[in-house]
This record gives structure tokens, C-alpha cells and sequence, in this order.
């Protein structure tokens, strides 16, 4: 079952007061880079399960991992770019580095098996599909205590 702990960091950044700090500074100095800093996740629930939708543009399928630990589903992509480009004596004309990597994790419960999760990336946006979960409902007995 994927709990609600998915949005968590985000709930928690909304008071946080250097986070508000943060936003008031992009929004002084522009905010052009901040689409880089996460990975924009969707979160959708359907009848059977749950799918999480992804943004990784410009990552390959090798780029990017997936890993189950202790009931937490992790995502990372990490891609380096290098553009060199000389003139015919051999200098730099122009040279260019890039870097990205993205790490995001996701509470899905102790009982989320890998065989039971599937994974597929097409055109930058890679898609994970968990079931649901049923939970066992126990037809315990309801005790009565005596109030004296």
C-alpha cells in the first residue's frame, strides 16, 4: 500500500522557514534554475494500483536505477554530459560540462515485493506501477471492559 509519507518532505517545506526564506530569495533573483533541483513526480492512484510518473528528460534507460529497501522505493538518475568542441589548431573553441543526478524516495510498505512492481521509461518520463495492497481485516471479537 503506498502511504501517505509520499508527500511528506513537501507538507514539512511549506512551514519550514528557511524554505519560505528560499522561495521569497527565488522570487527576488528569478527562479530559472529551480526546475533542476527535483524530480517532478505525479502520483496517481487507479482501481488496482498506484503509478508514479516521473520527469527525466534527457536521461537514458541505463541512466536511471530503481531500488526496494526496508518498505522504501528509491529512484535515482544520474547522466554527465561533455561537449567538446576545437578548431583545427586543436584549441577550445567551446567546452561544455553538464551534470544531473535526481534521488527520490517513496514509502510503499513493508510488504512490496520487487517482483510485484513494474517499470518503464519512454520518452523522458519513466513510469513505476505498484499494486494495492488489500489488508487483512481481523473479525476480532469486541471485548467489553467493565467500567466500576
Amino acid at each position: 500500500m503506498l502511504m501517505p509519507m509520499l508527500w511528506r518532505n513537501d507538507l514539512d517545506d511549506i512551514m519550514d522557514p528557511f524554505d519560505m526564506w528560499d522561495r521569497e530569495a527565488d522570487s527576488f533573483f528569478g527562479n530559472d534554475l529551480m526546475h533542476f533541483d527535483t524530480m517532478k513526480t505525479d502520483v496517481i492512484e487507479e482501481d488496482n494500483d498506484y503509478k508514479l510518473k516521473a520527469d527525466l528528460p534527457g536521461f537514458n534507460k541505463e541512466d536511471i536505477g530503481i531500488d526496494l529497501k526496508g518498505g522504501v522505493l528509491t529512484i535515482q538518475a544520474s547522466h554527465k554530459e561533455n561537449n567538446d568542441e576545437k578548431d583545427s589548431k586543436g584549441k577550445y573553441v567551446r567546452k561544455e560540462r553538464r551534470e544531473m543526478s535526481y534521488h527520490r524516495s517513496f514509502t510503499v510498505g513493508d510488504d512490496m515485493k520487487p517482483e510485484d512492481i513494474n517499470a518503464a521509461y519512454e520518452n523522458g518520463v519513466l513510469t513505476v506501477t505498484l499494486p494495492k495492497k488489500q489488508l487483512e481485516q481481523k473479525n476480532e471479537d469486541v471485548k467489553r471492559i467493565e467500567i466500576k
